[in-house]
């Protein structure tokens, strides 16, 4: 089984005070934050080493309090204005 299997999908995850789609991939769910584009979306995945395609529904909640923590100071993570 792979980890996805042995964990619960959650339909919707809060993120940045947004609720997004638990069963699209991660790198688009993203994307449905204000503020966030594809490229900003890419990046916060990049520095949380989070696999573009594991599906929202499937995070951790340290994953999440970790992109949370990025899309409200990106500059303390190393991602450019």
């Amino acid at each position: 089984m792979t980890e996805e299997q042995k964990q619960e999908l959650k339909y919707f995850v809060r993120i940045a005070n947004t609720d997004l789609d638990g069963n699209k991939p991660i790198q688009h769910a993203l994307t449905k934050i204000k503020g966030v584009s594809f490229m900003f979306s890419n990046a916060i995945l990049n520095t949380t080493k989070i696999d573009k395609t594991k599906k929202a529904g499937y995070l951790s909640d340290n994953e999440t309090t970790k992109i949370d923590e990025i899309i409200k100071e990106p500059l303390k993570f190393g991602i450019p204005s």
